[in-house]
């Protein structure tokens, strides 16, 4: 009898053991097919539109204006204090798109000239960093 029950518990564990396996099989079979058409059929997601403006203003706009765009009082490599102003108010907000690409681009006053540094590209696209990151525009 303790033989019979022996024989009878490997069956069933075999039995589970199979069956379990055979259905993981089959659901992991099954998954890769179904991840993957959804994921060729949608697009890949866009990485952040300002990566390159954000990049640039660290490299070439953070020294002066700062990290949150508020200017201040800054230091000239010449040793000259100057009063860098904030992209934050009202009037850097009142220029237009074009003003702000051609200070950027020419210089004014205590700003250098950026033409040649940034292509025209990207001037435009820090003028659209600078209203969406500073400006809330």
């Amino acid at each position: 009898m303790k033989l019979v029950s022996l024989v009878l518990t490997c069956v069933v564990i075999t039995l589970i053991g199979v069956a379990c396996n055979h259905i993981a099989t089959t659901t992991n079979s099954a998954t890769p097919s179904r991840a993957a058409a959804p994921a060729a059929a949608s697009p890949a997601p866009s990485g952040d539109e300002f990566a390159n403006a954000r990049t640039n203003y660290a490299k070439h706009c953070e020294g002066c204006h700062g990290p949150s765009g508020e200017g201040g009082p800054v230091k000239t490599p010449e040793n000259k204090q100057i009063k860098v102003p904030s992209l934050k108010a009202p009037h850097a907000m009142r220029h237009s798109d074009d003003e702000l690409v051609k200070t950027i681009t020419n210089g004014e006053e205590e700003m250098p000239a950026f033409k040649s540094k940034l292509k025209a590209e990207e001037i435009t696209e820090m003028v659209h960093f600078v209203r969406k990151h500073f400006q809330g525009k």
